[in-house]
């Protein structure tokens, strides 16, 4: 009778013994990919690092395991299994203190002090429930797991808590309906209804925690720039819009000299021949001597006010010096462009923020696709060059991007408006949100098809968390790129397929993308927003390997030259990712794959992309092709021949 009794709480722990199984092996896979991370989890972001995680979830299965081998009476399993814990305990205590991951090795001295007490009194229903229940905040603190973050746990998690409650319940099965009688043909109907009700519980269970609901995108801002005081220095001077000249003003006081550049505003650009509109003040009262200075024409005026359409064309400099009758004085400068005239000619209104380099004169849809993608010319994009102009000119701007491009500019409004660019398409998520898993699904790519299933190859699946035009959208697989969009109003008539649409249809309009939409839209802002062909392009690497999914045919991101800096810098907003890493190559980018049929925000590693290895021989935006620089030439990439 008891040989029987043991044989049944064997079998009622099999649930369990297949919760471990998972567990060690996912996280033994995991292991042998996140080795680079050890040590390196502040740069992510997270409390303990991937390969922390992965030992935990290992060391998780093995308690799971012996929480099931007490409750199944099976003496040989749990010496066996006690002694696992301990030495892989040792093992992943020594390797996290040498790398100085502290709260990691908290979390084990933690879980191995209860599975040691726990083994002790041998409450075995007790460790279960421990083990599926820490699983949960332990993998969601290390986002392990590519990262699925606590999802991943909720199999070996619900399975063990599941045991766990068995164990301490199997007492009461004799009064169950069916199995307290004594006819053979009731116990074995019981014997059949009461495992797959079981199966049925953990099944909905792992799906109902699977189907916890995944952060939103925000709806679509608008593209509309509030109206804002008129320069009327002179009748025939040209109308301008300067977000920052009301504040600039109310900063001015009578009792100090401070020069302030009223009009243009800073990195305008006009084309050449154009009376642009210089007005300057000066916050001091009393006579004021001005001197307005062109790095590339010289002495360009001595006035307060004064139009000059004659200037060359290019960047300028153009700094503005006051002098008062003590001989104090006061500068303030801004970036100017001036283009030739065929440059985004064919735009009407001309927008207030374009490159003067590039060669595109015209938009979606009359534009060549590369002047679509890159849409350089589109006014509907000057917001947000309008909102790193207010940020790097002192308006206050929402969110923690502005801060950061301030706190690392070091004084260069260049810098500060590209810092602020990356980030606020990157983590700040202002202009984008989310990663366009429905796009990868209408082309059949990977994302979709190896981690959601080959059934949603060219369809619009996973639309669902992102605005009404999103929502709207066609597949046909068959089309590519900004050919397959054709309708601003209609999104029917737009096909949600892969290759990049115009930016305003990205940014505005959809407001997500999948990589190479997040890096056409950061080109195109930085673009317009004063950096030269030469400082900000797009760029792809040539493949990179996800941990269990396999080879992954290539990848897009940015290479940006910030001023003050010696070499470029990868930046991949994809996703919202990291964005830039002032130090060396981004940590992380995001996508969207799927768990159990739903869709999960994946973090894609540095050390799988191989940013340094896998960049393509060349790079690109609206004004062209142009060489890669050497990895000698990028941040973070040193030489290694």
């Amino acid at each position: 009778m008891h040989l029987m009794a043991k044989k049944s709480d064997q079998i009622l722990m099999l649930p369990a013994i297949v919760g471990s199984l998972f567990a060690v092996i996912i996280g033994s896979l995991v292991l042998f990919f996140a080795l680079p991370s050890l040590g390196r989890q502040a740069e992510y972001g997270s409390a303990l690092s991937p390969v922390a995680g992965a030992i935990l979830f290992i060391l998780l299965g093995l308690t799971g395991a012996l929480g099931a081998a007490i409750a199944a009476e099976s003496r040989k399993a749990e010496r066996g299994l006690v002694i696992l814990d301990i030495l892989l305990s040792l093992f992943g205590l020594a390797a996290l203190a040498f790398s100085n991951e502290l709260a990691a090795c908290a979390s084990i001295v933690m879980v191995v002090a209860a599975s040691l007490a726990l083994q002790q009194s041998k409450r075995g229903s007790a460790l279960l429930l421990f083990a599926g229940l820490a699983g949960f905040p332990l993998s969601q603190a290390a986002m392990t797991f590519l990262p699925y973050g606590w999802k991943i746990w909720s199999i070996s998690g619900v399975l063990f808590v599941f045991c766990g409650i068995l164990s301490i319940a199997k007492k009461g099965f004799i009064r169950l309906p069916l199995l307290n009688s004594n006819r053979r043909e009731s116990l074995l109907c019981g014997y059949l209804l009461y495992p797959l009700l079981s199966l049925l519980l953990i099944f909905l269970s792992v799906a109902a925690l699977v189907h916890v609901p995944v952060e939103t995108s925000s709806d679509m801002r608008g593209s509309v720039i509030s109206e804002t005081k008129e320069c009327d220095c002179m009748n025939d001077c040209p109308k301008y819009t300067n977000a920052n000249a009301s504040m600039q003003s109310q900063s001015c006081s009578d009792e100090q000299l401070k020069a302030e550049i009223i009009s243009p505003g800073d990195v305008r650009t006009f084309p050449h021949g154009e009376a642009v509109c210089f007005e300057a003040k000066a916050c001091k009262m009393g006579q004021i001597r001005y001197l307005w200075h062109s790095d590339l024409d010289g002495v360009i005026g001595r006035e307060e006010r004064f139009n000059r359409s004659d200037l060359s064309i290019g960047w300028h400099n153009i700094t503005l010096t006051i002098t008062d009758s003590t001989n104090a004085s006061s500068s303030d400068s801004i970036e100017l462009g001036i283009s030739g005239c065929s440059v985004c000619g064919n735009v009407s209104p001309r927008p207030r923020y374009y490159p003067v380099d590039t060669s595109c004169q015209d938009i979606w849809p009359n534009a060549t696709a590369r002047c679509q993608e890159f849409e350089v010319c589109n006014p509907d994009l000057d917001y947000i060059v309008a909102d790193a102009v207010n940020c790097c000119d002192g308006t206050p701007v929402p969110g923690s991007a502005c801060a950061y491009a301030c706190a690392n500019s070091g004084g260069d409004k260049k810098r500060c408006r590209g810092l602020y660019i990356i980030r606020a398409f990157g983590p700040e998520a202002t202009y984008m949100q989310g990663y366009a898993l429905f796009k990868a699904c209408c082309s059949g790519y990977p994302e979709c098809t190896r981690t959601c299933g080959l059934s949603l190859a060219g369809t619009c699946s996973f639309r669902d968390g992102f605005n009404e035009n999103v929502s709207r959208l066609s597949c046909r697989p068959d089309e590519w790129g900004v050919s397959a969009w054709r309708s601003d109003t209609n999104m029917s008539e737009n096909s949600a397929v892969l290759g990049m649409f115009p930016t305003h249809a990205t940014v505005n309009i959809l407001r997500t993308g999948i990589c190479i939409d997040y890096a056409a839209a950061l080109t195109t802002m930085l673009r317009k927003a004063g950096y030269n062909k030469t400082e900000a392009m797009s760029t792809a690497s040539t493949g990179y390997d996800l941990p269990l999914l396999g080879s992954h045919p290539g990848h897009a991101y940015n290479l940006v030259l910030l001023p003050g800096d010696a070499m470029y810098h990868l930046a991949d907003t994809t996703g919202n990712g990291e964005g830039i890493n002032l130090l060396g190559v981004p940590h992380y980018f995001y996508f969207t794959g799927c768990f159990l049929g739903q869709p999960v925000k994946v973090r894609v590693f540095d050390w799988w992309v191989d940013y340094c290895n896998k960049t393509a021989s060349t790079s690109y935006n609206d004004a062209g092709e142009f060489e890669t620089p050497k990895k000698t030439n990028i941040c973070g990439c040193p030489d290694l021949n």
